[in-house]
């Protein structure tokens, strides 16, 4: 009688989790005026191209300034950034229009950029002065300029916005920003050409991949100390 009992229960349980599963759903009514954009830097061309991701073609070519590199979109506004190398600046995209709006000066061989989780600021690695530009993206200008370690590749933004952590290849090191305070808060002998940052959700570590040996370093964001272990061989 309880088995009879339970497979009658079971059976329409199974049958509405295949239901719900597999039955056909609608499209969210976006309408056609809906566009949704990626936008790729063209070191070659300094310009960026514009895909339309509902069509997958590209729908239109932006005249950009010297040998583009990192991209960065903003999270609280329809804006796009892009590094330009070459002129050491900053071009602005407004992604409604898809058109260039400003151009922001930084400082020699600018190569990545990230945004702070409010929209209101950027900060732009530049490998070839050892420096960090902040800029004010609510005026569209350059607000500060922070000296770090020699050849920075990345500057990433932790999800809560108070700290940026930059890879130092050319010294070996990491810089810790305070964005409150616009300072370096330490440097960090890590490892042999730090590369890139992941930042841990509640912003409490970060991890820095080394060139050296396939290693992997993990740095405490709120004390200065820091440990190193190998990577392993399946994520090589």
């Amino acid at each position: 009688m309880r088995k009879s009992l339970f497979i009658a229960v079971l059976i329409p349980l199974i049958l509405a989790a295949g239901w719900y599963y597999f039955h056909e759903r609608t499209l969210p009514g976006y309408g056609p005026l809906y566009r949704e954009y990626a936008y790729i830097s063209n070191g070659k061309s300094n310009t960026v191209t514009v895909i339309d991701l509902r069509s997958f073609r590209p729908v239109r070519t932006l005249q950009v300034g010297n040998e583009p590199t990192g991209l960065a979109a903003n999270p609280k506004r329809t804006e796009v950034y892009v590094v330009n190398t070459g002129s050491s600046n900053v071009s602005v995209i407004d992604a409604e229009q898809n058109k260039i709006v400003a151009t922001i000066g930084v400082y020699g061989r600018p190569y990545f950029i990230d945004v702070s989780p409010d929209g209101h600021r950027a900060y732009v690695a530049n490998s070839g002065s050892d420096s960090v530009s902040v800029l004010d993206l609510d005026r569209r200008t350059l607000a500060a300029t922070l000296h770090v370690g020699g050849t920075p590749g990345l500057a990433r933004v932790s999800p809560d916005g108070s700290t940026v952590v930059v890879t130092n290849r050319a010294s070996n090191s990491v810089s810790i920003i305070d964005t409150a305070r616009l300072a370096v808060r330490s440097a960090i002998n890590i490892c042999m050409q730090p590369e890139d940052v992941a930042i841990l959700p509640d912003s409490s570590k970060a991890f820095v991949s080394c060139s050296d040996r396939g290693r992997l370093r993990a740095s405490i964001l709120r004390t200065t100390s820091c440990w190193h272990f190998s990577t392993p061989e399946s994520l090589r």
